[in-house]
């Protein structure tokens, strides 16, 4: 038996181990997920004789849920998917913003907003809610700091459905010192991306026309999107959003069970 000096004293190689693992010394156990959320579907047949049509029901569609970061530190999130087969249903997680006009010398919002629904994860970026005669576009500014943005206007970038993960790497948004949640902004989200309603005639290739710029509609706080799923919640951020999930007509007629596990990036 092999034995090793500790503490003035000689004791067994197996004893030292039992001693070393009894004060912590160790691997610590991580969470393999934060939770979970499941959505059951039913699917009727879709061609009758006779008869009705297609009808889907779903217990989730609609239904709000809610992330929150409580820790002091950035936390990034995966939402993984199961579903059954993986053929005919594409689930896509969605959220909200208002936009709306502000005073162009105190930024102060002023008038009506218009809620644009839009992606957060999917594997292509769907909205809605523009006004006709308008066009939606993805503002990054440029690390030139609040006094320069007047004379440094950052180009035009109409969103369409591939304009891939939102924010850019580049975007002063990003920035670290970036944090909209503080004054005199008070958004729900400290960093991400600007979304912008303006009118589409002020749109010049990727130029807008800042003569009007007091009939656009501008961020009242920050958005996420991504293709791969993950979405870092900063401080003390909350992360509301739907579930929807669409269905091919023809599916077997069945129930199906889409599960959402929200998943630790470590």
């Amino acid at each position: 038996m092999k034995t090793i000096k500790l503490f003035g004293k000689t004791v067994p190689i197996f004893l030292l181990i039992g001693i070393l693992c009894a004060g912590g010394i160790g691997s610590a156990a991580l969470l393999t997920y934060y939770g979970t959320i499941t959505s059951t579907t039913t699917i009727e047949q879709s061609v009758l004789v006779d008869g009705v049509g297609y009808t889907v029901t779903t217990t989730d569609i609609g239904q709000l849920h809610t992330l929150k970061n409580n820790a002091n530190v950035p936390v990034t999130v995966n939402f993984a998917t199961t579903i059954p087969d993986g053929n005919g249903i594409t689930t896509t997680y969605r959220g909200v913003v208002e936009l709306t006009k502000k005073d162009t010398k105190t930024w102060e919002p002023i008038g009506a907003k218009i809620p644009i629904t839009y992606t957060i994860v999917g594997d292509t970026f769907e909205y809605s809610g523009v006004p006709e005669g308008y066009t939606l576009i993805y503002y990054k500014d440029k690390v030139v700091g609040l006094e320069g943005r007047l004379n440094n206007p950052q180009p035009a970038i109409t969103v369409t459905s591939s304009i891939g993960s939102l924010p850019q790497s580049d975007d002063a948004n990003m920035d670290e010192l970036a944090n909209y949640c503080g004054e005199p902004d008070l958004y729900q989200h400290c960093k991400g991306a600007k979304l912008w309603v303006v009118p589409t005639s002020d749109i010049t290739g990727s130029n807008l026309n800042w003569a009007d710029m007091a009939n656009y509609y501008y961020e009242t706080d920050l958005i996420e999107y991504n293709t791969a799923g993950q979405i870092t919640l900063y401080p003390k951020e909350n992360l509301d959003f739907t579930i929807v999930n669409d269905f091919n007509v023809a599916l077997v007629p069945g129930t199906y069970t889409i599960t959402t596990n929200v998943l630790p990036v470590v």
